[in-house]
């Protein structure tokens, strides 16, 4: 079996027992997803690029531990998350994503430019209150299921369904139809 195809948690357990490219892999694996989690839930750049390092400096130190019917995919979410709420908590203004205006008449998805959409979405889903955001973002974004996201929010599979479900109303509310259908 190859280095690639070893689960995330023997690949930890390699690293821990000296293995420096079972860390290669892992990193490998999980950084870009992991920076598209912390860019939607920061907000920016530079505290996705922070959290990110941040959860591997975490896992760097040996800190991760295995525990019955977790894995280390929704720990590390767990870890990245828990260091963007405290950057966001830490910030002396909040963060609002500019958009440029756009003409509400604009009834067809043609005339608006797919990146002029995907930032009104963001923008949207940047407004969702907390766990609702949290919720919704690894669901879509990262395609967790909902027992990983359970574990991620440490909470009940069903209140993230109801999470989920209320995200995705707020976001039916707000945004004009043909957004939506052009963000999926």
């Amino acid at each position: 079996m190859e280095i690639e195809d070893t689960k995330d948690e023997e690949l930890i357990l390699r690293y821990y027992q000296g293995d420096a490219e079972a860390l290669k892999v892992v990193f490998k694996r999980y950084k870009d997803s992991l920076f598209n989690f912390a860019l939607r839930f920061a907000g920016n750049r530079a505290d996705a690029e922070d959290a990110v390092s941040h959860a591997f400096m975490t896992v760097c130190e040996r800190r991760y531990t295995i525990k019955p019917g977790a894995s280390f995919k929704t720990w590390l979410f767990t870890v990245t998350r828990n260091i963007c709420i405290s950057k966001i908590r830490g910030r002396s203004k909040s963060y609002s994503l500019q958009t440029d205006a756009i003409d509400q008449k604009a009834n067809s998805r043609d005339e608006l430019n797919q990146k002029e959409i995907m930032a009104i979405i963001q923008h949207a889903v940047h407004q969702l209150p907390g766990e609702q955001k949290e919720a919704l973002l690894l669901r879509e974004y990262q395609g967790f299921t909902y027992e990983e996201i359970a574990q991620v929010l440490d909470c009940s599979l069903e209140k993230v369904k109801v999470l989920i479900f209320r995200a995705r109303n707020h976001l039916k509310d707000v945004l004009p139809p043909v957004l939506l259908e052009e963000g999926r």
